[in-house]
């Protein structure tokens, strides 16, 4: 009997005793049965965190790794972030620089972009829980944050429009259970829906990472307001699919196109459970089989806990229910993340089982063929009027179509073939100075992820403030071969102040300040260009500024405020999209750690990069309340205060030249660890 027959058989034996798939070892991934669910973690001698419920999570194919980040960390809204090896089946925490605000219902919300390499966090709830400072949860919130697997790192990307939006606007990013997924046709990521401070929504916004670009689909015929859906990108059909709820009753299948810009309702049979029971409705997930080209959705019952899996075919307009021989374990409600490894031909969720901590399994739709490898590694190099494209050949290809667009954006780019080559080159000429062009790559009709006559945003701007009246930006060297040099904008910041808070859910639960205190941005206005021509080097000096000199978008806070913004130019004449902006206020320090010392609390981080940083203030977060434990600013990059048997957190601000407190730094449990899942003593 094959290994392939013996595992359905012991599959099929335990799912007719009533007995779930037990993870052992990881099995060889070409005998994984088909219309199964395995659990693969944890394991014998593998044990898995049980972090709380509600967090994010998606499949990182260049690092074969699970990531998980968010939800809840006990009570609280957490901000750890884990991998998962689904070879080893070992879980271990990371500990990066800094980290977006802790935040929970974010299960479904986040994915991981294929092109550009990265994690992407959209926004979840935060505040509501208590033990998180509330200024550092202002400063850090951003639409999108970005982790960079390969250096382990995140980055704020703080997009445009920087407006804040209306207290209880529905036309924002959902905060709460909102849905997203990955389209690698366009290599955005799209998020739908979810809960803003008003209510439900069904706003669609596209979040192009090469070019950090956000923009709110005013789409047609969108479905009803709703929140915990399924949505999935059918890269075959070329659409956005999204199906069910965490609240309605709605069972259509809902499709969005962008060249129409509008919505689709199918009223399809039969179709996945999707009807409120007592509290929830079927809450499920979707995810898409690129080998097969299907979409793949599992729902839960609000009774029993208990899953069912179907299959979508989007062109066919039909729903089929796969009945496998074993479904997951039960979960709780807002529990589920789902993704697809076509390296693995597996789709693979994370659950969180009541009283059982983290899961992960994994399902075979069915075998499929291996698809020809695409060209791989396209570079774009820029002269006036002319770019030339280079990749990695693939064996035995012996010619290569070559498409361009024109576009703004990416998912308005409308590929047409300007070409052929039998070398992994080709020169394209004949480009207007300052517009963006797409190019992809085809062989044997797998095309490569695109390259642009666009730098990618790359840049992080750190601005130091050394007087009054002198702002000295510096900002890493783009790495782009055509590079002609870099711009810098300077806009007015509007801020929201507190000098005294109140501890409780919801609220500014600030200490009591000697003066008001900038707590969050409010508006970036009147962006305009330092430079008359590309700067060569990395650094600018700003003096024609005084920031003593305040007006009334600074309201009580005694300075005025500025962000600075860096776009790289290449010799075509194109920009990059905008950098993540830096104020005229101390960026949060990183890296900060703690350890747990007879009953002392060891902190250290790094030294800030800014030049002119006076030194640092040392806070405490101890249930709701936020104290400062540091009279005066502390010169060094350690702190080590009594701290006694109690949980708490402990965050650092930077003091610049002119005293002002910067953005609080991420920060560090006391007490309170995933002992077992990193190395050594310190932790975040």
């Amino acid at each position: 009997m094959s290994m392939l027959r013996r595992w359905q058989w012991v599959v099929g034996i335990l799912a007719l005793a009533g007995i779930p798939a037990q993870a052992g070892p990881a099995p060889s991934w070409a005998d994984h049965p088909e219309n199964t669910w395995v659990r693969q973690s944890p394991r014998d001698g593998k044990p898995a965190p049980k972090f709380g419920w509600e967090g994010s999570g998606a499949w990182d194919p260049f690092h074969q790794k699970w990531i998980h980040q968010g939800g809840h960390d006990g009570n609280p809204q957490g901000f750890v972030l884990f991998t998962f090896d689904l070879e080893s089946g070992t879980w271990e925490q990371k500990f990066p620089n800094t980290s977006p605000p802790g935040s929970c219902c974010v299960d479904g919300a986040n994915v991981f972009d294929l092109a550009n390499r990265r994690f992407v966090r959209f926004p979840g709830a935060a505040l509501g829980h208590g033990w998180q400072w509330s200024r550092k949860v202002k400063m850090k919130s951003s639409p999108v944050w970005l982790y960079d697997p390969d250096r382990g790192t995140w980055t704020n990307m703080r997009p445009p429009p920087y407006k804040e939006g209306e207290k209880y606007s529905k036309t924002i990013l959902g905060s709460l259970n909102a849905g997203a997924t990955y389209d690698p046709n366009h290599e955005v990521s799209l998020s739908f829906g979810g809960q803003t401070s008003g209510g439900d929504t069904n706003s669609l916004f596209v979040y192009d990472a090469y070019s950090n670009t956000l923009e709110r689909m005013a789409a047609k015929n969108p479905p009803e307001p709703r929140d915990g859906h399924g949505i999935v990108y059918d890269a075959k059909n070329d659409c956005l699919v999204v199906f069910g709820s965490q609240y309605a009753s709605d069972e259509k299948t809902w499709i969005y196109r962008y060249g129409t810009n509008a919505w689709e309702a199918l009223d399809l049979e039969p179709r996945p459970p999707g009807k409120k029971g007592k509290t929830y409705s079927s809450i499920p997930k979707l995810a898409y089989d690129s080998l097969n080209e299907v979409c793949v959705g599992l729902t839960w019952d609000d009774a029993t806990g208990k899953h069912e899996t179907w299959a979508l075919d989007t062109a066919a307009k039909k729903w089929t229910a796969m009945k496998p021989a074993v479904e997951p374990d039960t979960s709780m409600s807002r529990s589920r993340n789902l993704s697809y490894s076509a390296e693995h031909n597996l789709f693979i969720l994370e659950l969180t089982g009541k009283d059982r901590g983290n899961e992960i399994w994994t399902y075979r739709y069915k075998k499929g063929a291996a698809k020809p490898p695409a060209p791989s590694n396209l570079e774009v190099v820029t002269a006036p009027g002319k770019a030339s494209l280079s990749w990695s050949a693939v064996p035995g290809v012996k010619e290569y179509q070559i498409y361009r667009a024109e576009a703004e954006k990416a998912w308005e780019a409308s590929f047409a073939k300007i070409g052929t080559s039998k070398e992994p080159q080709f020169q394209d000429s004949g480009l207007s100075a300052g517009k963006t062009y797409f190019y992809r790559v085809s062989a044997e009709s797998r095309p490569s992820v695109s390259a642009r006559t666009q730098p990618r945003v790359l840049l992080k701007p750190l601005v130091s403030v050394l007087a009054a009246d002198k702002i000295e930006v510096n900002w890493n060297a783009h790495p782009a071969k055509d590079l002609a040099g870099y711009n810098v904008y300077r806009g007015t910041v509007s801020v929201a102040t507190v000098k005294k808070g109140s501890p409780g859910a919801w609220k500014d639960n600030d200490p009591e300040y000697a003066e008001p205190q900038v707590v969050a941005v409010r508006d970036i206005a009147n962006l305009g260009k330092l430079n008359d021509a590309p700067l060569a080097e990395t650094t600018f000096t700003d003096s024609r500024i005084d920031l003593s000199k305040k007006g009334p978008e600074s309201g009580d806070y005694r300075n005025a405020v500025f962000a600075y913004i860096v776009r790289a130019v290449n010799r075509l004449g194109t920009e990059s999209g905008p950098s993540p902006y830096a104020l005229t206020l101390a960026s949060e320090p990183e890296n900060v750690l703690v350890r747990e010392k007879s009953g002392a609390a060891e902190i250290k981080w790094d030294a800030s990069r800014e030049k002119g940083v006076a030194g640092y203030l040392v806070y405490e977060v101890a249930d709701q309340n936020v104290t400062r434990l540091t009279a005066e600013a502390v010169k060094g990059t350690t702190f080590t205060p009594p701290a006694g048997n109690a949980m708490k957190r402990y965050l650092i601000v930077a003091v610049d030249a002119l005293g002002q407190e910067g953005q609080p730094s991420s920060p560090a449990w006391y007490n309170k660890s995933y002992k077992g899942f990193y190395a050594g003593d310190w932790h975040q």
